[in-house]
């Protein structure tokens, strides 16, 4: 009978360690899991941030070349990048459409203030790997707030990147609220792009009125 008691205290001390073993494999395994997605999106902000010097060096450069260059060809230049937008390219000057053909075509010249307007435009513009998008998000008036989602992958790479692949990830915890959250986040994504996709098919900026097309203005171009 003692011998019984020993075996059997022996086989419940065994299971109990095993039971120990299991539950403390599970605790490590969901750790895991719920740290490895905000790991991941640690690593990846601070790749991003230590480009910075670089960034700062890149502009330095593109400002010396923007100052080189002739203001005809910066403009024809963010003409090419607005694939021939010249309405948003006029609000983001501050002119009309006729004086900016005029301008780029070199049928006249800009004025001396006009010519570090388009110098200032074009520096942003070089500064920000030459997106017409970013560009147009920071002057053109008529820049919408569903243009701002739409190009928030463009704009903000990493940010939005950094959130879905996180939202992704927290789907594949095992952690059912953590699960909720990934998977509800995702969806609620997915459908803000579509509504504001649907929106901006209906969506248009205003025209502007010309009032330069037979003569030149003379606060902005001059004939050469």
């Amino acid at each position: 009978m003692v011998y019984k008691d020993i075996i059997d205290n022996w086989i419940r001390n065994k299971k109990e360690e095993r039971e120990k073993l299991i539950a403390a494999n599970i605790n490590k395994r969901i750790s895991l899991r719920i740290v490895l997605p905000f790991l991941i999106i640690i690593l990846g902000l601070t790749a991003c941030s230590s480009n910075e010097e670089d960034e700062n060096a890149k502009r330095r450069e593109f400002t010396q070349i923007v100052e080189n260059r002739s203001a005809k060809d910066l403009l024809n230049d963010l003409y090419v990048g607005s694939d021939g937008d010249i309405q948003s390219l006029s609000r983001m000057l501050n002119v009309t459409p006729s004086s900016i053909e005029r301008i780029r075509k070199g049928e006249t010249e800009p004025t001396d203030k006009f010519d570090k307007r388009i110098k200032d435009v074009s520096v942003y513009y070089f500064q920000n790997e030459q997106s017409y998008s970013k560009l147009r998000s920071v002057l053109d008036e008529e820049w919408s707030w569903y243009e701002t989602i739409l190009y928030l992958p463009n704009h903000y790479p990493w940010w939005f990147w950094g959130v879905t692949i996180g939202l992704f990830l927290l789907t594949c915890t095992g952690v059912e609220g953590l699960q909720i959250i990934g998977g509800s986040g995702m969806i609620i994504e997915l459908l803000l792009f579509i509504v504001v996709w649907v929106i901006s098919l209906f969506s248009s900026p205003n025209s502007i009125e010309d009032k330069y097309i037979d003569t030149i203005n003379p606060t902005v171009e001059r004939v050469l």
